[in-house]
């Protein structure tokens, strides 16, 4: 069976964050990890949004980590990244939801959205 979503990550902790946001966005999802100009690694969305107009919309969301988070979330044992994923899952969650309010009152949806986590992350 051929998977739903499609995940290009170097890392196994940035396919694991891809996975636990995964249901929040529709199938045919991709999900890469890319670096940032700063050279920290990023997690990269892009899916198709049939919900934004009668037309279909290409969005890319760009998760982007502060270092230290980063750090700090690498060095938890598996068990303890519950905190870490409940997060990551309201901010991108929220920024979905920032979108459809924003084509619900009549103003552009953008194509490029970023989502910053820092210390409330990891």
């Amino acid at each position: 069976m051929e998977e739903a979503y499609q995940y290009d990550c170097a890392s196994p902790d940035f396919e694991e964050l891809a996975r636990v946001i995964s249901d929040l966005l529709p199938e045919q999802t991709q999900f890469i990890e890319r670096p940032a100009e700063d050279g920290t690694p990023t997690l990269t969305i892009h899916w198709v949004a049939m919900r934004f107009g009668a037309t279909a919309k290409r969005i890319v969301m760009h998760v982007v980590i502060t270092p230290a988070a980063l750090a700090r979330y690498r060095a938890l044992p598996p068990r303890l990244r519950g905190r870490s994923f409940a997060v990551l899952r309201a901010y991108v969650e929220a920024s979905i939801g920032s979108l459809e309010e924003q084509h619900a009152e009549g103003q552009p949806v953008p194509r490029d959205v970023t989502v910053d986590l820092g210390d409330e992350f990891a």
